[in-house]
């Protein structure tokens, strides 16, 4: 049985970037990582999520994709793409309904991305609830304890934002669901949607709250979670 799932694991899992990882960053592929996740208490989030994780389809899709991973994951009723009809499935262009496209058109979002407060419009336009939260307004301890209740929850979801400077990785802001916790380590796993990138990576939540601090310049608001239920 065991080997099946870190089969599943490597099947989901990309292979690390070129650049060298941050010696306090623990990725899904290291056996470190594998090993957090068969001891870590709550990751019944992975299973669904990762089934539906696609790689963003441009720089600036995190949001979209994030959204799309989290509503197919949820089993709510999906949209029907012309290309896959008659199957439904939730697909980064797909989140762009009506209501959203008068919101941020899909031009605008490839020009600029979504904002945590944008993010939270959209999943509630797409007929689920959405709770966001800044970072600024919340403490490493409450970010722990909704972390926790959240992934306890088969019927809630995690999407973070956050930057990667703090985290000595590529790029700056950045979206992507939360899947699983390990208590012993106080870890969080995000699974990255910018999968060419960086695979699965463990973060310790003190971690994750510092990286979502960072001001967001399309808000100037700081970076931080929303939690989504049916």
């Amino acid at each position: 049985m065991r080997h099946c799932l870190f089969c599943l694991l490597f099947a989901i899992a990309p292979a690390l970037a070129d650049s060298e990882p941050e010696p306090d960053l623990i990725y899904l592929t290291t056996p470190a990582g594998q090993s957090l996740f068969m001891e870590s208490e709550l990751h019944g989030d992975y299973f669904p999520l990762a089934s539906y994780l696609e790689s963003e389809q441009v720089l600036t899709f995190c949001g979209p994709a994030s959204m799309a991973a989290v509503l197919n994951s949820l089993g709510i009723p999906r949209p029907s793409p012309h290309r896959l009809f008659p199957y439904q499935l939730f697909t980064q262009d797909l989140v762009f309904n009506p209501a959203n496209q008068a919101l941020k058109s899909y031009a605008r979002v490839e020009h600029e991305g979504l904002v945590l407060a944008e993010v939270g419009e959209f999943l509630e336009n797409l007929g689920v609830q959405a709770s966001t939260y800044h970072a600024s307004e919340f403490s490493v301890d409450w970010l722990r304890e909704t972390l926790v209740n959240a992934l306890a929850s088969p019927g809630q979801r995690l999407i973070a934002n956050y930057s990667r400077r703090p985290l000595g990785q590529d790029g700056d802001g950045h979206l992507s669901p939360l899947a699983a916790y390990d208590r012993d380590s106080d870890r969080v796993l995000i699974l990255d949607v910018a999968k060419y990138k960086y695979p699965p990576v463990w973060l310790t939540v003190a971690q994750l709250h510092e990286a979502m601090l960072l001001e967001d310049p399309g808000s100037n608001l700081s970076r931080g979670l929303v939690v989504v239920s049916p």
